[in-house]
């Protein structure tokens, strides 16, 4: 294929998504040409900027984010519909790319949310791109749900995580894919460097929202410390065999409602992306694993980013090697 022109599609998942910034300058580095995009939550978010010429502003404001930018930019409410409403983060991102109707935008753009008042598919491509983008990235319980009309709105990953259906495709194209809900890794305990242990979606949470929960956190912990104590008894710390046991046992255990939650989600949404990419098979496929990263780790912008970048030169090195 000559001309290079590539349908890029860009899946959910959170934080890992700014992989897809890498992804989009490694397409652009090898002079692919990217004619459409479509994406879901943080796909919809990048591909939307990108669509919009606004990504290098976002890239260079990303550079600028750790923890406490994070932390600060969620707008907590004490509705029982979600921890996050979400104006500041859309404020935030209209200062640096203006609002603008996904009809006008440079290259055909799709975004993909969830309508669970009809429990339909809802895809964006006309109308303002801000008020797609907020409703494709309502993550169900950090989030609340986006009202438009008389639809109710959550993250699109809920029914389509990876929206290869939804993304236009021209005569010859390279349909090329980004999947953050790839197979998990398997659980790292002997690395010695650059691998810190990462703390639970659940954990993360609970610690920057400390002061905001804190009576639902000393809850929790009461229960933690009173399961712990239970099975940290002397009878079972009497033989080194005993000890392993306790500690698997631990681990298994030590999970709580949010993680149970989102592993549950993660089971979903592994299986609609393994049956989505059977039905259309992409040219190029990047895929990373749903636990290479947690949804909010979004301080760690520079090695996401860099990640997407390195597995997309490598899939275009595996593609151009067998055209």
């Amino acid at each position: 294929m000559s001309d290079k022109n590539v349908a890029l599609v860009l899946a959910s998942g959170g934080s890992r998504g700014l992989a897809h910034i890498g992804a989009i300058e490694a397409l652009q580095e090898r002079g692919y040409n990217i004619t459409s995009i479509a994406g879901t939550s943080m796909g919809a978010l990048v591909g939307g900027l990108y669509a919009a010429g606004g990504l290098k502003d976002f890239e260079q404001w990303m550079t600028s984010v750790d923890r406490w930018k994070v932390f600060t930019l969620m707008d907590f409410t004490l509705t029982n519909k979600g921890f996050v409403k979400g104006d500041k983060i859309i404020g935030e991102l209209k200062e640096l790319v203006s609002d603008q109707m996904i009809e006008n935008l440079q290259i055909p753009f799709a975004a993909v949310a969830t309508d669970i008042r009809h429990r339909q598919e809802v895809v964006f491509e006309e109308g303002s791109l801000y008020e797609a983008i907020r409703a494709s990235i309502s993550i169900p319980s950090l989030f609340t749900p986006h009202i438009i009309d008389d639809m109710m709105l959550i993250d699109g990953g809920v029914l389509n995580p990876l929206p290869i259906s939804c993304v236009k495709r021209t005569p010859g194209d390279i349909l090329v894919v980004v999947d953050l809900n790839g197979p998990y890794l398997p659980e790292v305990e002997d690395s010695e460097e650059e691998v810190p242990q990462e703390k639970s979606i659940a954990v993360q949470k609970i610690e920057e929202y400390y002061e905001y929960l804190k009576d639902k956190v000393d809850t929790i912990k009461g229960k933690v410390d009173s399961f712990v104590d239970k099975y940290k008894s002397d009878k079972m710390l009497e033989s080194e065999a005993l000890v392993e046991e306790f500690e698997e046992k631990e681990s298994l255990h030590d999970i709580n409602l949010v993680e149970i939650l989102d592993r549950s989600s993660g089971v979903m949404g592994q299986r609609i992306v393994d049956l989505t990419l059977k039905l259309y098979p992409p040219d190029v496929l990047v895929r990373i694993a749903k636990n290479a990263y947690s949804t909010l780790d979004f301080h760690r912008y520079s090695e996401i980013s860099a990640l997407g970048r390195r597995l997309m030169n490598e899939a275009l090195d595996r593609f151009e090697g067998v055209k």
